[in-house]
């Protein structure tokens, strides 16, 4: 799991989990989830992570539509979404290669394993603060099937209802 800002810099990675784990399960373990959670309780309004469709929706996470009418506000708000959160994917291709290792499977213990991405991630961010070109390939989102449990999961939390309302308004005022 990767959380990066507009301008391509990691703010949180958490490599400790293996591949097969879905990133919304990575998120809810992470202590990434409780800074955002808490950041949020302690008045932050205007902050938010965009995620795609198999995270729960929270104030502090905003994630897309299922299935919005075309032409609607919530189609404009999911294409608006997945154009900003094609940067996480942008990210994952410079690292990758800039950083050649992580484009294969790494013969070492699991432990090594964080280790390494965590230094190439901490690298990425020295050379993106230094303004050192990236080298990037081309990335397309792809758009990812909802996963309807962890959706289903979150719509009984109090969290999920005002990260809908919030989701709501932002597509109310959308203008494009």
């Amino acid at each position: 799991m990767i959380i990066c800002d507009f301008d391509m810099i990691i703010r949180a990675v958490d490599a400790t989990r293996p591949g097969a784990s879905h990133d919304a399960f990575v998120f809810s373990m992470s202590s990434a989830k409780h800074y955002y959670l808490s950041q949020y309780e302690a008045g932050d309004r205007g902050s938010w992570l965009l995620g795609d469709s198999g995270f729960g929706i929270e104030p502090f996470l905003l994630t897309p539509y299922r299935n919005p009418g075309p032409r609607s506000a919530e189609h404009r708000f999911n294409q608006q979404h997945g154009k900003a959160r094609n940067i996480v994917e942008r990210v994952i291709g410079v690292l990758k290669s800039r950083f050649r290792c992580l484009k294969t499977t790494l013969p070492y213990t699991p432990q090594k394993v964080v280790k390494i991405i965590n230094v190439c991630c901490a690298l990425h961010n020295i050379c993106r603060s230094n303004q050192i070109d990236d080298i990037e390939t081309e990335t397309v989102l792809e758009n990812n099937p909802i996963n309807e449990e962890i959706a289903e999961n979150e719509e009984n939390s109090s969290l999920y209802s005002v990260g809908r309302n919030i989701r709501d308004s932002i597509a109310r005022n959308l203008i494009l």
